[in-house]
């Protein structure tokens, strides 16, 4: 049985304003495609107000129809080659991509997450043709089945940096116990919260919930749910696949054809589909900017393990104080001359020779001080320094110019562009570190302000765990550890007003455990509590998936059925009423027989309150008690002191 977080308990979190989620342009984007009666000309109009989605829009219709006698220029062709479903797609990935690429948990790897997430989406995409789902809707089921992770990254990137490193080796079962203990919650139900807010099928969520445990869905063999949820479960190991280095691929095989087999993959096939798959993870790595890496053809793979290259670090220093810094000169003996300054103070120091290598250097380093020169080839320091304050990470470092161009209208210029400081050429080691300790200050500064930020949103975070537990607690029965009478009722009221809304049907079983006073006097209290714990058992796993079951006191427990009949309704109570008369309670060295009646009421077309509801369902449940207990009768809609019988 799944288990989910409740829409309260969601809210709750969602109000921290923390929670991954599509922004700006692609939320609209999706939101519009979602409309019955949009036209590609509106859609196409919103995917113009974003240029960094409409060249992604262009690219991928491009390479998609590669070969065409003209390449697609507009945006509405785009939208039209592509078709709403792929345009949603690409919207939601891009958008929680390009707002989630980083964070604050130290020990979650974001790179390798949506590196893994994009493997894990093109795999699933690819391994459930046979569940005859929506391929783009499989893909967004891959790619997002593990944003609880990233969720919790985010909401407690400190408390979760320690359970990533306590459960390192651990198993599923053990890490999800961690995360409950530390947030309440669990990365998959967060996951399956999320998905469900944005509008996925259950059949996807549900697929998303068990992939990690698929034996735990209970899903029938060949089923759609049970191939959706083995190939997002096969899909997951094919992204390791895709991330590992070349020593532990091996390692993963063994595994692989086993899950192969329960989806009727042999060794062939699982080998074509592995290529297949790693081929579009890299295209799609490309469209989406997303790091991927080459892999030889599994067959090789499978075969023998090629060598790792030899990899080298290019800084040196450590401590406290250390800051990373990135050298950008196109002259080796100044960039051995400050390196020199810098290293010998402790600092982290890496080198580039360009400003474009300065780029691609900065996305691995991630420098917190970038000192440039000027003029330098292919790209030189007020276009390096332009391009980076173009961009989210870019924006926070200090950026520090070396130039020979020290009049009025040189430095208006570098400043004009985004530079923090600047030193004049010739190069002097006292300057050097005079201007380093400047830069130093406005960084402590810019951490310490981050760090206050980050702490009033764990605070937030915490104090919105904190108000859930309490209001679980507020709500739940302690004995049985079902909700209570005041969760019931206000539940009964929700669903009485979907109902009316909804035109749907709403029933309530009132159900009493027949001479409980006697088990009481005979058996001591110690006993009914058993009977108590035990009884709510039964009713928890007689129930239905849509049923709400809680205690309303003493031995009265109550049933909201959604959707339900008369009938059905009917149907229900009876189960319940044979599962207990077939049960024996066994307390300590007794076994006690125990039977119930059940009063059952549906939603009249003369009630106008869920309050006439539940008396009708009372009132049918005394009249039960008083022909004789162990019985259900169902009150009739419009008058309720007329009950029928269900058979025993």
């Amino acid at each position: 049985m799944r288990k989910v977080i409740t829409p309260e308990r969601f809210e709750e979190i969602k109000a921290t304003g923390q929670l991954p989620s599509p922004k700006g342009v692609a939320l609209a984007v999706i939101n519009l495609i979602r409309r019955e009666d949009v036209t590609m000309p509106e859609v196409a109009k919103v995917v113009q107000s974003d240029p960094a989605l409409s060249g992604r829009v262009l690219k991928l219709a491009n390479s998609a129809h590669a070969g065409m006698r003209r390449p697609i220029a507009s945006i509405s062709e785009a939208v039209s080659v592509l078709g709403f479903p792929t345009l949603r797609q690409i919207a939601l990935g891009l958008s929680v991509l390009s707002n989630y690429r980083s964070g604050q948990c130290k020990n979650f790897n974001y790179q390798d997450f949506w590196s893994g997430s994009l493997a894990t989406a093109i795999a699933t995409q690819l391994l459930s043709t046979n569940a005859k789902t929506s391929p783009e809707e499989t893909f967004i089921c891959g790619l997002l089945g593990n944003i609880g992770r990233l969720a919790l990254a985010t909401l407690f990137p400190e408390a979760y940096s320690e359970i990533l490193e306590k459960t390192a080796n651990a198993d599923f079962a053990t890490v999800e116990k961690a995360e409950y203990a530390a947030f309440a919650t669990t990365q998959r139900e967060l996951t399956t919260a999320l998905l469900l807010d944005w509008g996925l099928p259950k059949l996807f969520v549900n697929a998303v919930y068990f992939h990690e445990v698929p034996e735990e869905g209970g899903f029938e063999e060949g089923s759609r749910d049970y191939v959706l949820t083995y190939a997002l479960h096969l899909a997951t190991r094919l992204a390791r696949v895709c991330l590992t280095q070349a020593e532990e691929r091996r390692k993963l095989l063994p595994d692989l054809y086993r899950m192969a087999a329960k989806l009727g993959i042999d060794a062939e096939q699982l080998a074509s589909l592995t290529d297949r798959i790693v081929a579009e993870w890299q295209s799609w790595g490309k469209i989406l900017d997303v790091p991927t890496q080459a892999l030889p053809p599994f067959a090789e793979i499978a075969a023998s393990l090629p060598a790792l290259p030899e990899t080298s670090g290019n800084g040196n220093g450590q401590g406290k104080d250390a800051f990373r810094i990135l050298l950008v000169d196109d002259s080796p003996s100044i960039l051995q001359f400050v390196s020199a300054v810098l290293s010998a103070a402790g600092h982290i120091v890496a080198t580039a020779e360009s400003g474009k290598a300065a780029l691609e250097s900065a996305l691995e380093f991630r420098p917190q001080i970038i000192i440039t020169d000027w003029v330098m080839p292919e790209m030189d320091g007020i276009s390096l320094c332009k391009a980076l304050r173009a961009t989210q990470a870019g924006r926070r470092i200090y950026l520090i110019l070396l130039t020979a161009l020290d009049d009025e209208a040189h430095l208006v210029e570098a400043f004009e562009a985004g530079v923090d400081d600047y030193i004049v050429k010739p190069l002097n080691e006292k300057v050097i570190k005079a201007r380093m300790r400047a830069g130093e200050r406005v960084i402590r500064l810019q951490e310490e302000i981050e760090r206050e930020r980050e702490e009033i949103r764990r605070y937030a975070a915490e104090l919105a765990v904190t108000n859930r537990r309490l209001q679980e607690a507020a709500l739940t029965d302690p004995l049985t550890t079902l909700p209570n009478r005041r969760y019931g009722m206000d539940r009964m009221e929700q669903e009485w007003a979907v109902s009316l809304r909804n035109k749907r049907m709403l029933a309530c079983l009132m159900i009493d455990i027949d001479r409980f006073k006697q088990i009481n006097d005979n058996h001591g209290h110690d006993v009914g509590d058993a009977v108590l714990r035990q009884s709510a058992k039964i009713l928890r796993d007689s129930a239905r998936t849509q049923d709400l079951v809680c205690r309303l006191g003493g031995e009265e427990f109550l049933v909201i059925c959604p959707d339900t009949s008369p009938p059905a309704a009917l149907q229900c109570a009876e189960r319940i009423r044979k599962t207990f008369e077939a049960a024996f309670f066994q307390v300590e060295n007794e076994r006690l027989r125990v039977t119930v009646s059940i009063g059952v009421a549906g939603r009249g077309k003369s009630m106008t309150h869920f309050d006439q509801m539940f008396k009708a369902a009372d009132q049918a449940l005394y009249a039960a008690k008083a022909q004789g207990r162990n019985r259900v009768l169902f009150a009739k809609q419009e008058k309720a002191e007329v009950f029928w019988d269900s058979p025993i």
